[in-house]
C-alpha cells in the first residue's frame, strides 16, 4: 500500500532518514559470517522471522527465535550470525527507557527477584504487541518517516509493555539499564568508550574522582576501574574474532600500550593470547 502525497512527505523537514530513525526494518540473509552490529543507542529488537545467534557484552552465542523481544544496550559489545532469514523492527532510544513517566521505570527494579542472575532476557511479542509492530513494519515500508510518527509510536510501545507484560517480567527484560541514578547511568553508557582514565572521565562528569568512583559503585555495584575493564574486554574479544583488525589496530584503539599488553590483557581475561583467540572463531 502506498501513502498518499508522498513526495510532499518525504521533502517534509521532519521526515526522518532511515539511518536516523527510531524505528527500522532490517532484513539479513542466512549466513556463517561473524557480524558486528554498532549500538550507539540502547536498542529493542522485535524478531518477526528467522532465527539469530547473538552474542552482547559478557553474553555469549544466545539464540534469538521468532516471536521474541530483545534488549541491546547503548555501547554494548554486539556481534550476531545469522542462523536463518531474518526479518526485523527496531527501536532505539538516546537516553534511558521511560513508560508513561520517568518514576516508573526507575521502580521495576523493586520487582527483581532476590540474587537476581541477569542472563540475556527475552521476552515473548504477546498479541498486541505484534499487532503494533506488524503496523509498524507496513508503516515504514510504505515510506511512512515522519519524526512525530516514530516520536508518538515509540511512546505508544512503552504504554503497551506496560500493559500487556507483568512488572517482573519488564525488570528483567530492562535489568541492564535499571538503577538508583539512570542519568548517571545513561552518562556513563554514552561515554566510557571515549575516556582515557577514571581522572578524565570525573572531569567531564563535573565531579571530584572520589565522588566520581563512589556514584559508580552504587550504580554499578563494582567500582569503577573493573567495570570499564571488563567492558573493554569484550569489545577487545569482539574485535579480534568478528573483526580482521590487526592486534597494533585493536591495542591503540582501547588505550593499551603495546601488543604485548594487550596478549597480557588476554590471558588475564580469558587464558588465551589474542592469535589463539582470534584462531578459536575460524
Amino acid at each position: 500500500m502506498s501513502i498518499f502525497y508522498e513526495e510532499v512527505h518525504t521533502t517534509c523537514y521532519n521526515h526522518e532518514l532511515p539511518t536516523n530513525a527510531t524505528f527500522k526494518v532490517l532484513e539479513f540473509a542466512p549466513s556463517n559470517k561473524t557480524k558486528i552490529i554498532e549500538v550507539d543507542r540502547s536498542v529493542i529488537i522485535f524478531l518477526l522471522e528467522g532465527k539469530v545467534q547473538v552474542s552482547c557484552n559478557s553474553y555469549r552465542d544466545k539464540i534469538h527465535q521468532k516471536g521474541q523481544i530483545a534488549l541491546l544496550p547503548r555501547n554494548s559489545s554486539c556481534y550476531i550470525k545469522i542462523l536463518e532469514y531474518a526479518v526485523v523492527v527496531s527501536c532505539s532510544y538516546v537516553q534511558s527507557i521511560n513508560f508513561c513517566d520517568r518514576l516508573f521505570f526507575m521502580t521495576l527494579q523493586r520487582f527483581l527477584p532476590e540474587k537476581f542472575n541477569y542472563d540475556f532476557c527475552l521476552l515473548p511479542i504477546t498479541e498486541r504487541i505484534m499487532e503494533f509492530v506488524v503496523l509498524i513494519k507496513n508503516c515504514l515500508n510504505d515510506n511512512l518517516g515522519c519524526l512525530h510518527f516514530h516520536e508518538l509510536s515509540s511512546r505508544k510501545m512503552l504504554i503497551l509493555f506496560r500493559a500487556y507484560y507483568p512488572k517482573e517480567e519488564l525488570a528483567a527484560f530492562f535489568y541492564p539499564l535499571l538503577g538508583k541514578e539512570l542519568d548517571f547511568k545513561d552518562f556513563v553508557l554514552a561515554n566510557f568508550l571515549e575516556v582515557k582514565d577514571l581522572t578524565e572521565f570525573a572531569d567531564l562528569a563535573n565531579l571530584s574522582i572520589d565522588t566520581f568512583k563512589r556514584r559508580f559503585k552504587e550504580t554499578f555495584d563494582m567500582p569503577a576501574h573493573k567495570w570499564i575493564a571488563q567492558r573493554k574486554s569484550e569489545f577487545i574479544y569482539r574485535d579480534l574474532i568478528a573483526s580482521s583488525k590487526s592486534f597494533a589496530d585493536i591495542a591503540m584503539q582501547y588505550n593499551l600500550s603495546s601488543q604485548a599488553y594487550l596478549s597480557t590483557f588476554c590471558k588475564r581475561f580469558y587464558e588465551k593470547t589474542p592469535q589463539e583467540i582470534r584462531n578459536s572463531s575460524l
